[in-house]
């Protein structure tokens, strides 16, 4: 493995939701999303549809994890370090300096393994190489932001407003805010702080870079004048829930704006906010739609929310319990269930309850269906 230096920066895959009959972790992610392998990052790990799901926080969770290194963990018996803290509903996050809790230096840190499970080693889910996709937390190197023609570049490439994102300014190969005949590369890396003056979709909506906001707007300086701006969109900007912004504008400069970079040619900065795929919405669908207790019916569920891999049902006809498991895959799942089989000696009922429950545990759907009479 080659050696790293210091200034290697992290960044956590920020993975679409994929499906694996397993339950795999919906989604991961790190805040800030660009980090040095020696300062505070917290991962948080999306566990819906996982054996993890809805866990109680008296069971716990914590992680067991073998790369960049063993960090000598006893099973069943959690170190504080290793436990994860409940954020809301299946989300949940973990605080770590790398290189403390691996006890190993920042330049032999390029990835992270590992699984999450209770605190007593059960209900196992993992982020490594080997799941399929792979979905590991990997290392960042400073060497784009670093080269030559270098002077912005953002991750990850396709962030959300909801999610954190860090953009990378290399201050030494900014352009002044006029070029006129031939403009001064670089002044802002002799600026003493950088700050963001910044708006979404053409600068309708501004964060400026005033007194009353030099907290909010200060960059982190990583050294050689690299700074990074982190920063959740949607909070940052204080945009409505079902706002859908289509661009980042930006300028940099210090507090009193002695010192500015701008982008190429002496332009603002334009960031394209990366397209958000809509999800199908799932469809539940009984065939035929009115049925009797001598039909055969089909139970069709398509377009399954990412983390569901598979379903059961249970059907309930007066003192009669019928189950069984959906066949197929996350696309369309289906069960087909002979009535007339199952209910030949149940008498006389005017319904039935069915019941349908996913690989996570949800009750999918519960529902009361009336069953049309037929004549003796």
């Amino acid at each position: 493995m080659n050696k790293r230096k210091i200034n290697i920066l992290i960044t956590a895959l920020l993975l679409p939701l994929f499906t694996l009959a397993q339950g795999r972790i919906a989604e991961i992610w790190t805040q800030p999303a660009v980090f040095n392998a020696d300062e505070q990052v917290t991962f948080f790990f999306d566990l819906t549809g996982t054996d993890l799901a809805n866990v109680a926080e008296q069971q716990g969770v914590c992680v067991w994890t073998w790369y960049p290194s063993d960090p000598g963990e006893s099973w069943g018996n959690p170190s504080d370090a290793s436990k994860l803290s409940h954020v809301e509903g299946n989300i949940w996050k973990w605080d770590l300096v790398p290189t403390e809790f691996y006890g190993v230096s920042a330049d032999v840190v390029d990835a992270f393994y590992g699984q999450l499970q209770t605190h007593s080693g059960n209900n196992i889910v993992f982020f490594a190489p080997d799941q399929n996709p792979p979905n590991h937390i990997t290392m960042y190197g400073l060497n784009t932001i670093k080269a030559e023609d270098a002077i912005i570049d953002y991750y990850p490439k396709q962030f959300s407003l909801d999610r954190p994102v860090s953009i990378l300014l290399n201050a030494n190969h900014v352009y002044p805010d006029q070029c006129g005949d031939n403009p001064v590369m670089g002044e802002l890396a002799a600026a003493p702080n950088v700050h963001v003056h910044s708006g979404i979709d053409n600068w309708s909506v501004i964060v400026e870079n005033n007194p009353g906001n030099i907290a909010k707007t200060g960059l982190t300086h990583l050294g050689d004048g690299i700074y990074r701006w982190d920063f959740i969109p949607r909070e940052y900007f204080g945009l409505d829930k079902d706002y859908v912004a289509t661009s980042i504008n930006a300028v940099f400069a210090s507090s009193d704006w002695a010192y500015i970079g701008k982008n190429v040619n002496c332009t603002d900065f334009y960031i394209e906010v990366p397209e958000q795929e809509e999800l199908p919405i799932p469809e539940l669908n009984f065939f035929p739609s009115k049925f009797s207790k001598k039909d055969i019916i089909c139970i069709i569920r398509s377009d399954n929310e990412p983390y569901v891999s598979s379903m059961t049902y249970t059907i309930t006809a007066g003192s009669k319990t019928i189950t069984g498991s959906f066949e197929g895959n996350n696309s369309k799942l289906s069960a087909y269930i002979n009535l007339a089989d199952e209910l030949k000696d149940a008498g006389s009922i005017d319904k039935i309850n069915i019941v349908l429950i996913d690989n996570t545990g949800r009750t999918v759907s519960e529902n009361d269906i009336p069953l049309v009479q037929l004549n003796d």
